[in-house]
């Protein structure tokens, strides 16, 4: 999520200007379609005639022209008034198709002749396509558009349509229930295309008129009957008659049977045994059918039961050692079918310490399925043409490539929220409108989010989903808050949400695009109607408590997270996907709620439902290159880290009030350093490995912002180990150069890492060797789109940004044996593969993972001599495992006072035998690297432009 540097002018600034893009505010493009993000409120007072320099007050939505093969005499655009504009419309217009049509002259065009209504109309004579511009003459205008179809009309939702928007439709009537055969009686609603439609019907099957029943309210189905209705809309218009049959047979079998576990599907630390009762609505023979292998079950499969299932039956029961995905069809004597998964997680997951991560986001990194690609709402708006939808990458093509992500040696993979999501542009997942149910845009046959689930398992890898429980997108949530819902049906556009609540204004759908956001903004931010699901702050204070009451931008709506309703909503929810197998969360936007509810709540039942080493990490973004954000520890990474040592009046309550007091004593009580807990989890004690002190973590971990913030280069991210001993343990920190929000501060922050490859090899070396968890941004193992801007929201094409895709730089083929071990790769994805830097993160992977102490050690830089140096130690004597390493990055460095005995280069194999305790590291030129490891072993992987 895009964040605000507190303390900075200029970042507010750059926040202002992106919150205008997040509440569909306007912004700029220029008329030669170089698109930037800027945004300025001021007027132009003097503009060239055919290339404009464009203020606007309106979006656009791009068409390009094209070639229209018409006998047509003239163009005739329409275009709506905004009630802000002056009434002296003006049309300006250029590139003419045929080109001997004159264009308009000079800036600011032609006057419109009024039509009414705020609508203007104007024939361009001669012309079968044109680039135009609309304008007030006094500065505020639309940006570029084109029209090519003989008549047009431009509306204030920025969309060309081909038919005067605001006149009624003719009507059409659908009924719902769907008709069909039911075994009970039916009540039937009918509906027109326009709200305010007049519905005629009979029930007799005679020909309905307007001397027939007019429809006022559900219609009640006893008995089989059809229903025939027609629709009169507001001008006289008469719709065609629809017929509805109806057969209500009380006798008929239309009921699936069900089934059901004795055991929940959920994890568990040893092996479990489960069994399945089947149930169904008659007596007759019903067939179970089942797999263990996740494969999908045919009535050709093993038969888990069968018989008389109206009294219940129960099938025999099945060991699960292992994680297993069982799956049911389950036939009933009607012919009626079930199909249901079981996921049980057996075993605990590991260290997460012990995996590196890939990051993606999902959308936008390989196309699987281009039958399910599909545009945002504001595609148009940024120019994303229809061979780059927003929506363009799944699961499918996620699954394709999980050998990719394994062969540069990554053992976990970083998804951003899959959760149903409803804005403008909403590609990335952070806009929730159903937390409950994944967006079935990453979806394909075969391709759910359990079978990527599965796939990624089955070759090693874990899955981390992005979660968000601090907000919401603005149009509410289906479950939590329902405002609106998804049609599947429909194209997925704004204008197809179906409303779900009456509480919305009566002219709701005629009011404009800023008028509807405010609309719903109202009802989800008073108290009078929020039901405590929102909190109502109208305002945001990015360094006082309401950081965590406010808003953080238009499409991010905030949760009310003292409601206990809200809270157990969030916790029965994500605690389905942590029962699908997902192995760890990600947390979004953590310091805009309080640690005291993650304490109580979250991190407490999704340990209890994951086993208590499901990791859990969040974002605590304090862009300061200091552990404290602005010196308030509350809203500081580390603070998130530790549990409070006091208590607070909602202990061993639930209770909105209680919570809510709470909240607030702890912001009061964490207003300033001072008393702030140390630990020293993450240090050794002189070369000895020590166990670490965990009874006051949270069991929340962070991504190291302070280190991140700091990672123009590898030294001043080194230096930030100053801040370590306020984290609980250090060592579990994730740490990044760049992301798909921020890029280091001055790198420049807001573009994909800009500096030399050097420097991103030296900085890799630091991440991969030093305390913490490794995690890379999807192609900056090529440097994919160096220096492009991360994320000007819809003003520019994702092509032209740091989220532009990436499936063109990995298509091809190979064969993996092993984390960072392949061979036969083919394509583009070879190309990839064999870039410097990612065969240096291979590497820097392959001895990561052989050196368990730069996974899990404590390290220190105690009487050592070097800008990038550092000793480090892990010891678990029950395992049998002590391993002690001594790095330098891009320099010598000396170490004194450490153990005797031989040390190996993990990097290039060479051997010394240590008998003083001393030992000077001979290393030059920047990105490469030392790890002389005691009783080590070297040369791991390849050697290659920077290790070596």
């Amino acid at each position: 999520m895009l964040r605000k540097k507190t303390g900075s002018f200029i970042s507010w600034l750059i926040i202002v200007s992106l919150c205008f893009n997040f509440f569909g505010l306007p912004s700029v493009a220029s008329s030669n379609n170089n698109y930037t993000a800027t945004y300025t409120n001021t007027t132009a007072t003097a503009l060239p005639s055919t290339t404009p320099s464009i203020t606007s007050t309106v979006t656009a939505t791009y068409a390009p022209t094209t070639t229209v093969n018409s006998t047509q005499t003239g163009l005739t655009v329409h275009f709506k008034k905004p009630s802000s504009w002056n009434s002296a419309i003006r049309i300006h217009y250029w590139n003419l198709n045929p080109a001997t049509v004159p264009i308009s002259g000079a800036w600011p065009g032609i006057l419109m002749k009024s039509d009414g209504n705020d609508w203007y109309s104007y024939t361009i004579a001669g012309a079968m396509g044109s680039s135009l511009i609309f304008n007030d003459g006094s500065g505020k205008q639309t940006a570029d558009l084109s029209r090519s179809v003989k008549e047009g009309w431009y509306y204030t939702d920025n969309t060309w349509y081909d038919a005067n928007p605001e006149m009624p439709k003719i009507p059409a009537i659908s009924a719902s229930p769907v008709p069909k055969t039911y075994d009970s009686s039916q009540t039937v609603t009918l509906s027109s295309t326009n709200r305010d439609d007049k519905i005629y019907y009979t029930l007799d099957g005679s020909t309905p008129t307007t001397s027939s029943t007019m429809y006022t309210s559900p219609i009640k189905v006893a008995s089989s009957l059809t229903i025939k209705a027609f629709g009169v809309n507001s001008s006289g218009q008469t719709g065609n008659i629809s017929s509805f049959d109806y057969v209500i047979d009380l006798n008929t079998d239309l009921q699936a049977p069900t089934i059901t576990a004795n055991l929940p599907a959920e994890h568990s630390d040893s092996s479990v045994t489960v069994s399945f009762t089947i149930k169904d609505n008659k007596a007759a023979t019903t067939k179970a059918y089942y797999t263990e292998d996740g494969t999908e079950p045919t009535i050709s499969s093993k038969v888990y039961v069968l018989g008389n299932a109206l009294a219940g039956l129960t099938g025999p029961s099945i060991l699960i050692s292992k994680t297993t995905t069982l799956k049911f069809l389950v036939i009933d004597g009607a012919g009626n079918q079930t199909k249901q998964s079981f996921v049980y997680n057996i075993g605990d997951k590991g260290d997460f310490r012990e995996d590196t991560i890939y990051f993606v986001i999902t959308s936008r990194f390989y196309d699987g399925d281009p039958s399910n690609n599909v545009h945002a709402w504001d595609d148009a708006k940024a120019r994303n043409p229809d061979s780059d939808p927003a929506w363009r990458g799944d699961f499918k093509g996620l699954i394709q490539k999980l050998d990719y992500i394994k062969a540069l040696g990554f053992s976990a993979i970083w998804i951003t929220p899959v959760v149903q999501n409803a804005s403008g542009y909403d590609y990335h997942g952070y806009h929730a409108i159903n937390f409950s149910k994944v967006d079935p845009r990453y979806e394909s046959a075969g391709a759910s989010y359990q079978d990527l689930i599965n796939a990624a398992h089955a070759k090693g890898l874990k899955v981390i989903q992005d979660i968000v429980v601090n907000h919401t997108g603005n149009f509410g949530e289906e479950n939590l808050y329902p405002m609106f819902k998804k049609d599947p049906a429909k194209p997925d556009t704004a204008n197809n949400l179906v409303k779900t609540t009456d509480k919305l204004p009566s002219n709701y759908d005629t009011l404009t695009p800023d008028q509807q956001y405010q609309a719903r903004l109202d009802l989800m931010k008073n108290e009078g109607t929020n039901k405590n699901i929102y909190h109502t702050e109208k305002s945001l204070s990015w360094e006082s408590y309401t950081v965590q009451t406010g808003q953080i931008a238009g499409d991010c709506v905030d949760l009310n997270t003292e409601n206990p309703v809200v809270n157990k909503y969030l916790i029965d929810t994500y605690n389905h996907y942590i029962d699908m197998g997902v192995d760890a969360f990600r947390v979004d936007t953590v310091k805009h709620v309080s640690r005291y509810i993650f304490n109580k709540y979250y991190i407490p039942a999704w340990k209890t439902r994951g086993g208590s080493d499901f990791y859990i990490f969040g974002e605590v973004a304090t862009r300061y290159r200091d552990v404290w954000n602005s010196g308030i520890p509350a809203i500081s990474t580390p603070f998130y880290t530790w549990k409070s040592s006091k208590s607070y009046p909602g202990d061993g309550k639930n209770d909105y009030a209680s919570n809510k007091a709470s909240v607030e004593k702890e912001w009061a009580d964490n207003s300033t350093t001072a008393g702030q807990p140390t630990s020293n989890n993450a240090f050794l004690n002189g070369n000895t490995y020590h166990k670490p002190d965990y009874s006051m973590k949270s069991g929340m971990d962070v991504i190291d912002f302070p280190m991140h913030w700091a990672f123009k280069s590898a030294h001043e991210a080194f230096n930030m180990r100053s801040g370590d001993q306020y984290y609980n343990d250090a060592t579990w920190n994730v740490t990044y150069v760049d992301s798909h929000d921020y890029a280091p501060d001055q790198a420049p922050e807001n573009q994909r890492f800009a500096g030399t490859q050097d420097t991103w090899a030296e900085n890799l070396d630091l991440m991969f060797t030093f305390r913490g968890i490794p995690a890379i941004f999807y192609g900056s193992e090529i440097e994919f789109q160096k220096g492009a801007v991360i994320d000007p929201g819809p003003n520019a094409p994702l092509s032209k940004t740091g989220r532009a895709y990436y499936g063109d730089h990995i298509e091809g083929n190979l064969t993996v044996q092993d984390y960072g071990k392949y061979t036969h790769a083919t394509g583009t994805l070879a190309e990839s593969l064999n870039h410097p830097l990612a065969k240096h993160i291979r590497q820097l992977n392959l001895i990561r993972r052989a050196v368990p102490a730069l996974q899990k050690g404590q390290y220190s830089t105690e009487n050592v001599s070097g800008d990038l140096a550092f000793k480090r130690r892990y010891t678990d004597s029950d395992k049998g495992i002590d391993s002690f390493a001594l790095v330098t990055i891009s320099g010598n460095a000396t170490f004194t006072g450490i153990p005797n005995g031989t040390y190996v280069d993990a990097v290039t194999g060479d051997s010394k035998t240590v008998t003083d305790g001393k030992f000077t590291l001979t290393c030059s030129g920047k990105g490469n690297a030392r790890v002389y490891v005691l009783n080590g072993r070297g040369g791991i992987g390849e050697t290659g432009t920077y290790l070596k």
